[in-house]
C-alpha cells in the first residue's frame, strides 16, 4: 500500500494571492495606520506586502504620532507615500510649501493636485487659499470649489 504524502501547510497566508495581502494591509493602513508595523511582523507575506505601494498610496495620517516613530522611519515613510502619490502627503507638502513662504507657487501646485484627490480637508484648504488670493478671477474659482 502505497503511502500519501499530506502537505502541512506551515501558515495559510501564503495561499492567498499577493493582490490580496496588499489589498488587505492598504486597508489596514487606511484606517490604523499604527497597526502597520505590527502587521509587518505577523508573517513574512505580510513583511513583504507592506511595502506594496498601494500600501503607501492609501496610508492615513491620522493617526499616525509623529512622537512613537524614530525621526529616519517618519522621513521614510512621508517620502514612501510622496513617491506613491498619497494624497495625505502631498497635502502635508503643499502646506508645508506654501505657507513657508519661499516655495509658494510649488505648494499652491501640491494643494491643488491633492484637492483633485476628492479628499473635503484638501479641496476645502485649497478652496480657501484660493479665495484669499488677490486674483479676482481665482475668487470665483475657489467660490465654485467651496460650494
Amino acid at each position: 500500500m502505497k503511502k500519501i504524502k499530506i502537505h502541512k501547510i506551515n501558515n495559510i497566508v501564503d495561499l492567498l494571492p499577493d493582490d490580496l495581502l496588499s489589498e488587505i494591509l492598504s486597508r489596514v493602513g487606511q484606517t490604523f495606520s499604527t497597526q502597520l508595523g505590527v502587521a509587518r511582523l505577523v508573517c513574512k507575506a505580510f513583511f513583504k506586502q507592506v511595502e506594496h505601494p498601494l500600501v503607501y498610496q492609501r496610508l492615513s495620517f491620522d493617526r499616525l504620532a509623529v512622537g512613537s516613530w524614530g525621526i529616519p522611519q517618519m522621513v521614510y515613510l512621508y517620502h514612501r507615500c510622496l513617491v506613491n502619490k498619497n494624497p495625505n502627503a502631498i497635502f502635508r507638502r503643499g502646506l508645508l510649501f506654501y505657507f513657508d513662504g519661499k516655495y509658494t507657487l510649488d505648494g499652491l501646485r501640491y494643494l491643488k493636485q491633492a484637492s483633485n484627490c476628492q479628499l473635503v480637508d484638501t479641496v476645502y484648504v485649497y478652496g480657501l487659499v484660493i479665495f484669499a488670493s488677490h486674483d479676482v478671477n481665482e475668487k470665483d474659482i475657489s467660490l465654485k470649489i467651496l460650494n
